[in-house]
């Protein structure tokens, strides 16, 4: 009689795994890959370290400024997420007409699409390579764009997040939309005293309005929602966040609801010359000097940026007045404030203009979508 093979062999036939496939580059190849390219202007060297082993330096093609040294210098090269190695993935992405993403590990384990066309690729990135860079102190917040031989092109007052709501980092461009629409809830502060007293009355049984408390980076906010549907010239660069156009009276403080704000033609301008993995720094602050954009070297200072000693050295915060124009809407007040000494200055010495005054109300609520929820 015959007799059957034992089930757990049989198991074991049926569940066998297949073989993983196993990626076609490492992370290290694929860096190496976007040099020779050119859409990682780096320059990578050997040399022999103290304990015997052959290391591997990068240095950049051009002379960086002293702000991009910095960053460069926080982040290793080799590390998998590093952003400026994961802006230079983007753009060979979108140039090859690829969807914009890493892999599972940042620069590992890439698409299989990816993997092939980065080692079919034969030609070069097409366009320079760009950084922007967004300081939030010494006031005013400034945005200022940087292209590899050109040096500062372009430079802007701009907006922040209120209550912290654009976190320092860097991150690379992953999608763009020259007109969209956004969505969201702009963060309102509240003292917590009237919070408790809400819950208070609602507690001992008193009709109220139902308002939308929370917690906003330590802060206690109500929520107002807003619904902007022309917002152009839209780079994105965090979970939403994006550097756009939004119209405000005045620029140089926080007040959108996570994105970097930027005046008409400044963004118009920005966004003809950021593309897909354009690596966006938000900074504290960061080391200068600022050389004049290329465009203007020879040209007039433009109104408002003359150097004017005379002026007092005052800057423009805003405090929240309790008054709503729109149901997305709340007003702020501009409030003059003298600047410490030090912070009178800009970065190459000379004295900070002070800002004209601007009228009494500014209008708040804005944010970039993002993949998911479409807001910053």
């Amino acid at each position: 009689m015959n007799s059957l093979p034992p089930p757990s062999v049989t198991a074991a036939v049926v569940s066998a795994p297949a073989a993983a496939s196993q990626p076609l580059l490492t992370a290290s190849k694929t860096r190496h890959i976007l040099i020779r390219l050119g859409y990682l202007p780096l320059t990578a060297e050997n040399y022999l370290g103290r304990n015997g082993q052959v290391q591997r330096q990068y240095t950049w093609n051009f002379v960086p400024p002293r702000a991009l040294l910095a960053l460069s210098r926080q982040d290793s090269w080799q590390d998998p997420w590093n952003p400026l190695v994961l802006g230079a993935l983007y753009q060979f992405e979108h140039e090859h007409g690829l969807p914009v993403e890493p892999g599972k590990v940042g620069l590992r384990d890439l698409p299989v699409s990816v993997e092939m066309a980065l080692l079919a690729a034969r030609k070069p990135d097409p366009l320079p390579w760009t950084w922007v860079l967004v300081t939030k102190f010494p006031r005013p917040e400034r945005i200022h764009i940087f292209v590899a031989g050109k040096g500062w092109v372009l430079q802007s007052d701009c907006n922040t997040g209120v209550l912290h709501g654009t976190p320092d980092g860097t991150w690379p461009v992953y999608a763009r939309d020259e007109h969209t629409s956004m969505v969201g809830s702009f963060p309102i502060p509240v003292p917590a005293r009237q919070v408790r007293l809400y819950d208070a009355a609602k507690a001992a049984g008193f009709h109220v309005a139902a308002i939308d408390f929370g917690r906003y980076h330590h802060h206690w906010v109500r929520y107002q929602p807003y619904d902007d549907p022309d917002i152009r010239w839209v780079n994105y660069f965090d979970r939403g966040r994006a550097v756009h156009f939004y119209p405000r009276a005045a620029y140089g403080f926080p007040q959108s609801a996570g994105c970097v704000e930027l005046p008409r033609k400044a963004a118009q301008q920005a966004f003809a010359i950021l593309h897909y993995g354009t690596p966006v720094t938000v900074a504290h602050s960061a080391p200068g000097p600022w050389n004049a954009p290329a465009s203007a070297k020879g040209a007039a200072k433009p109104q408002g940026e003359k150097t004017i000693a005379a002026l007092p050295s005052l800057h423009w915060t805003y405090r929240v007045v309790p008054q709503q124009s729109s149901p997305r809407s709340v007003h702020l007040a501009l409030t003059p404030v003298a600047l410490p000494a030090h912070a009178a200055a800009l970065p190459d010495g000379t004295p900070r203009p002070a800002p004209q005054p601007q009228p009494d109300r500014v209008a708040a609520g804005s944010a970039g979508p993002g993949p998911a929820a479409r807001a910053g």
